[in-house]
């Protein structure tokens, strides 16, 4: 009875489509057939619903299971790079910890030597060594500061400090890395900027040295500049905007958006060439925003780049103490030296402070304006003057300076790179030595200090004298030094001083050749790879002439050269040299090679 109720429920159903009842039944044959095909064909459709449904329900299944096992592998996929991710930023941070450990035993170390009793030269070495130290430290910050941002680890800090000071040390340190490419590191900070300020120095920091060190690398010649200008003041808020310009290979218009991305390189070919992690200007740009900054640059292919950042801090103190300043109100100085942004730098700060300032490039000038000065009653309180210059550099000047009487009672401060020793400086008539890049707090102390011990007496009347000429010849050293590489030309000369033998140095062949030309020398020491003339082209000259007659008596030429391969040693004797010392140069070595060579040259003379 249970089946056959819902086959008479069907039934019904059936029926009142047909539009017929159970007391209405079909009459005749044709009816009966109508109404059993009706029958039959919503079985039918019935069946094929059935199936598509099925049908439809299997590849819903099958589509489902694809998407879960999508989405799981998707899941494992993204657990696992996460995985590495942390892998990634644990084994940072261990490799991170491996390096810096040795790394501050090293520069605590150069510190506690630091504090010692050192000579002016075992304070340059020991600088040195400091400061490369601080470069790699900065690297391996560089890299951990990345995998930070990344997790969002990074937190700021906000405390006093002096932008002055933050800049000028940060130029003084990478002046380091440019003595090995032979160029020029500037710094001009303005008297408006305020005398301290609230941020993040260490960010700040490594800021600045990632892009003086990005303009020293990509740099070959020429200078690096860093500028600070003030922007914007409003109440006690100010915009300082940090600049960093340098000559060096330019950047392509089309890479000046992504060149701030991680790990972008110009080109395949630069990164070879120069290195890196890629992280530099990343590390800029992530701290430039979150300080509420922002980042640019300008540059031009084969003319160099200028990068910056400006960022929002809170003033502190306003005011700079003054009381030096005022002691060089109305003096007049004389700058000498060949580099245009250095005499523009040191004018702008004699300017700042009231000074009145005389700026020259060469040599020959700067005594023609000491002579005018003399006839026209307006001597100079002090003179300024840079040590590697061409044509005559700071020692043969102030030599030169020194040698005429009138001369006697006015001071002479030397801006050098790499450091003058005191007997250099008791030789040549310098009372004070300034490193460059030169800090304006520095140069004024020590203008001011010079000032105050070796100034002309204010009571002693200037008497008018007749005009000489400067002495034709200068007595030129016994040793002529081709190298264009500033920290072995500091080190050769340096280890030649131990035994009080006088050199003069040129950085490429040309120089040597001209040097040759004016001034008559017992031996010469000849990088091979320098610039504009390698030593190779510059000995062979200096024999032709020598066979001309345009060079009086023959020149030993000791090539002192890193070419140390089979073969390099034979090459330098075929071009003329007399001798062959390769590079790393020991001072035992040296020392017994010129001892040698001079006592040959004497024997002949």
């Amino acid at each position: 009875m249970k089946e056959v109720k819902p086959l008479n429920r069907r039934l019904e159903k059936q029926l009142k489509r047909s539009g017929l009842t159970d007391s209405n039944l079909p009459n005749d044959l044709s009816q009966w057939q109508e109404f059993l095909h009706l029958v039959d064909r919503s079985y039918v459709g019935s069946s094929d619903a059935q199936y598509l449904l099925e049908r439809s329900l299997e590849v819903s299944s099958q589509e489902m299971r694809k998407l879960y096992d999508d989405l799981k592998a998707e899941t494992e996929q993204r657990i696992e790079a996460l995985h590495k991710s942390e892998q990634k930023t644990r084994f940072m941070a261990n490799m991170s910890h491996e390096l810096r450990t040795p790394i501050h035993g090293i520069l605590g170390s150069l510190e506690i030597v630091k504090g010692t009793e050192l000579d002016t030269r075992q304070k340059l070495f020991v600088d040195t060594a400091y400061a490369s130290c601080e470069v790699m430290l900065d690297v391996i910050n560089n890299i951990l500061d990345f995998s930070k941002l990344k997790a969002g680890n990074i937190e700021l800090e906000i405390i006093e400090f002096s932008p002055r000071e933050l800049v000028e040390s940060i130029s003084s340190i990478m002046s380091t890395m440019a003595q090995e490419k032979n160029l020029e590191v500037q710094s001009y900070i303005p008297e408006t900027i305020p005398a301290r300020v609230k941020g993040d120095p260490a960010r700040l920091r490594q800021m600045l040295m990632n892009l003086i060190g990005n303009a020293i690398k990509f740099t070959d010649q020429g200078e690096v500049y860093t500028g600070l200008e003030l922007r914007e003041v409003k109440g006690e808020h100010a915009v300082l905007r940090f600049e960093v310009r340098d000559t060096g290979i330019g950047i392509p218009a089309a890479m000046h958006k992504s060149i701030f991305e991680s790990f972008v390189q110009v080109d395949a070919s630069i990164n070879r060439r120069y290195g890196g992690t890629g992280l530099g200007l990343t590390i800029v740009r992530e701290f430039a925003e979150m300080m509420g900054g922002r980042v640019g640059l300008e540059s031009v292919i084969g003319q160099g780049s200028v990068f910056w950042f400006e960022i929002p801090t809170l003033i502190v103190e306003n005011h700079h103490a003054s009381t030096k300043i005022q002691q060089l109100e109305g003096c007049r100085v004389m700058v000498v030296d060949d580099n245009e942004t250095n005499r523009r730098i040191l004018e702008n700060y004699l300017h700042a402070w009231k000074a009145e300032a005389v700026i020259l490039s060469n040599g020959p000038d700067a005594l023609l304006k000491l002579d005018e000065a003399l006839l026209e009653d307006k001597p100079f309180d002090i003179l300024l003057l840079d040590w590697f210059m061409p044509q005559m550099d700071g020692i043969a000047l102030a030599k030169a300076i020194r040698s005429d009487p009138r001369h006697d009672h006015t001071p002479i401060v030397m801006l050098t790179s790499y450091g003058i020793s005191q007997e250099k400086q008791k030789q040549a008539g310098v009372q004070s030595a300034v490193t460059k890049p030169v800090r304006s707090v520095t140069l004024r102390d020590v203008l001011s200090d010079t000032l105050r011990r070796y100034a002309r007496p204010k009571t002693e009347p200037s008497k008018p004298v007749a005009v000489k000429p400067p002495p034709k010849q200068i007595q030129s050293p016994a040793i002529l030094l081709a190298e264009d590489n500033p920290v072995n030309a500091l080190i050769a000369i340096t280890m030649l001083e131990k035994v009080a033998i006088q050199v003069d140095h040129v950085t490429t062949g040309k120089l040597a050749l001209k040097a040759m030309r004016t001034r008559p020398y017992k031996l010469v020491l000849m990088d091979i790879n320098m610039p504009e003339m390698d030593g190779y082209t510059a000995t062979r000259y200096i024999r032709k002439w020598e066979k001309e007659g345009l060079l009086k008596d023959r020149t030993p030429v000791i090539a002192m050269t890193a070419n140390a391969l089979k073969g390099d040693k034979e090459k330098c004797l075929t071009v003329g040299m007399d001798d062959y010392l390769p590079k790393p140069v020991k001072q035992d070595e040296l020392l017994k090679l010129v001892k040698r060579w001079l006592e040959q040259v004497e024997a002949v003379a």
